[in-house]
Order: C-alpha cells, then sequence, then structure tokens
C-alpha cells in the first residue's frame, strides 16, 4: 500500500508552445520540487544513521525547501527549524509554521555562507542534524536517479536539444544535465540566474560570491544573467495561458523566449505561483 510520501515525483511533462516542454513540479506534494529533495535528504540520513525520531533538523533555505523538510518531519517525527533570508514570501513562512516547522529569519547579506558555518558547528557540538542541500550530494542525485528518467521517459525517444532551469542550490540544473547530456550529447544546458545584486525568489547569481558545492558548472554551457523584471514577465505571460507558476519558473521560460531558442527544449518549472503573490 502506497503512503503519501510515494506521491513526491512522477509530475507532468507538458508541452507549453511550439517545442516547449515543462516539468510541472507545483503537483508535488507541498507544491514544489524541493519536495524530492527534501525526502532524498532526509532518508540518506536515516540510512546513514545520522537521523532518528525525535532529533532536531536546522536547514538554511529560502523557503521551498523548508516547507518539504517540514511536511516530511511532521510525518516522520522530527522537530525542524529553518533559517531563512527576510525577504521570503510569507506565504512560504506560513506553510513552514503549519507543518510544525520553527523560523529565523536573517538579513540577506548573511544568508548561507555565515548561516551554513553556523550551522556545522552547531552539528559538531550535537545540536542538530544539519541537512546541508548546498553541499549534500543527494540534492543532485535524486534529480539525475528520478527527475531526468521521468523526463526522458515522457519525450518518448524525442531528441532534446536544450535544457534550460533556473541555479538556486545547484542541484536540479546538475543532477538533470548529467542525466540528460548522457543521452544526448550535444544538447546544450542553459543556466538563468538573476543579474548580480538582485533577487529571483528561489534563485541567486553565482556572481554574488558563493558557488554552492552541489553546483557542478561542467554541466551548463551557458549562464544568462536576467532582470527580475523579466521573470515577472515569463511568469505572467504563462499565468495568461492558465499556469500559474513561480518566478523562478518565469526566469527559464523568459529566457527561453528572449534567446529565441530552436529544436526540443525541455525546462523545468520548480512550483506553483500562489506563495508569490502580492
Amino acid at each position: 500500500m502506497k503512503t503519501i510520501l510515494d506521491l513526491i515525483g512522477n509530475t507532468p511533462l507538458i508541452n507549453i508552445e511550439d517545442n516547449i516542454f515543462a516539468k510541472m513540479e507545483g503537483f508535488n506534494l507541498t507544491g514544489s520540487i524541493k519536495d524530492r529533495t527534501a525526502l532524498a535528504m532526509i532518508e540518506a540520513a536515516e540510512k546513514e544513521g545520522r537521523l532518528k525520531k525525535g532529533d532536531e533538523i536546522a536547514e538554511a533555505t529560502s523557503g521551498n525547501t523548508g516547507i518539504g523538510l517540514a511536511m516530511i518531519s511532521a510525518i516522520k517525527g522530527y522537530h525542524l527549524s529553518v533559517i531563512v533570508p527576510e525577504t521570503t514570501a510569507e506565504e512560504k513562512l506560513k506553510m513552514i509554521l503549519t507543518y510544525g516547522g520553527s523560523i529565523v529569519k536573517t538579513p540577506n547579506e548573511r544568508f548561507r555562507e555565515p548561516i551554513i558555518k553556523e550551522l556545522k558547528e552547531r552539528e559538531k557540538n550535537g545540536e542538530i542534524v544539519f541537512l546541508n542541500q548546498y553541499e549534500n550530494e543527494n540534492n543532485a542525485k535524486v534529480h539525475y536517479d528520478k527527475t531526468a528518467e521521468e523526463i526522458l521517459c515522457q519525450m518518448k525517444g524525442k531528441e532534446i536539444n536544450y535544457f534550460v532551469a533556473g541555479i538556486g542550490t545547484g542541484g536540479t540544473i546538475t543532477g538533470v544535465s548529467k542525466k540528460l547530456k548522457e543521452h544526448f550529447p550535444n544538447m546544450k544546458t542553459i543556466g538563468v540566474q538573476p543579474m548580480k545584486g538582485t533577487i529571483i525568489e528561489g534563485l541567486k547569481s553565482l556572481k554574488d560570491g558563493y558557488i554552492p558545492p552541489v553546483l557542478d558548472l561542467n554541466t551548463i554551457d551557458e549562464i544568462i544573467d536576467l532582470d527580475p523584471e523579466e521573470s515577472v514577465k515569463g511568469r505572467n505571460y504563462l499565468a495568461k495561458k492558465g499556469l500559474l507558476v513561480g518566478l523562478s519558473s518565469g526566469a527559464a521560460f523568459q529566457t527561453i523566449k528572449n534567446l529565441k531558442l530552436e529544436g526540443n527544449i525541455v525546462t523545468i518549472f520548480p512550483d506553483r505561483g500562489e506563495r508569490y503573490l502580492k
């Protein structure tokens, strides 16, 4: 008999228009691709003996990973605290709290490197279990093993000429690109990031000084810097087609349109858009 966690993954791939195919990760349990990452990291930690019922998990996240971890922690009996940048959408924070997680906000400029260092020290002292999505190999592995395999099956043998995805932790674009390139060596992977010093929620520019260790730049052929307003433009265009998705989805779609790519293009729409409405 299936459990609720078996509903994570196996999301639809739909033909948006022309030869643009989007993996609709908003169909996951909490509405984002990060359910896959959260479950993969927790199950690996359980298998390694690092995590047992009643333990406290702490994670640095811009929201979606925290939501996934909160949901799974509630089911499995873990305590969860998340450290989020102060610009995280309130809707995301409400979801984490509803699932039973606790939240600590930190200034955007302090997010990631200082927080990661602090959490590593707390884990070393035995206070928490730090899954660390930015360095955890399971973040990329789950997309190599599952997300990309689903795409290959759903494309039904069609050649993939381009894979376009936003760069957040780097797990999705690394795992999916690596597997797809094994099948289509001439495929070009295009990463999308916000312009330096700007924010597209869920994405962050590598030019701001931090390259997540889980990100394998060798799997990416080109990185596009996108004005955040372009991500809004893409999101709004998709909404008119009946698809209410997040801003990182809008960023990937608008990049495809701006570049006027030809051939079969696969992209990832990481989450639904309700949590970004103001």
